[in-house]
């Protein structure tokens, strides 16, 4: 007995997105230390600053998506 359900694969939901936003995010910075294990007001600044560039790439590429999503919701559909 055929079965209803169609067996193609459904479309992929980021065809149309741009490839360079589907890429997997950066990797974290290691935190300093001393060898000792300890982190100094230096160290842990650098740290934090670090953390806040990643986080200021990672807002970024989200709005990016965002707009690029917004666009495709205002274009006729194309089917």
């Amino acid at each position: 007995m055929a079965s209803a359900c169609s067996t193609a694969p459904p479309p992929s939901r980021t065809a149309l997105v741009s490839p360079h936003l589907l890429a997997p995010p950066p990797m974290l910075p290691q935190v300093a230390r001393t060898a000792k294990g300890a982190m100094d007001g230096r160290q842990c600044l650098s740290s934090a600053l670090d953390l806040y560039d990643v986080a200021g790439g990672i807002r970024g590429a989200m709005i990016e998506l965002q707009r690029e999503v917004a666009l495709m919701r205002e274009r006729p559909s194309q089917r």
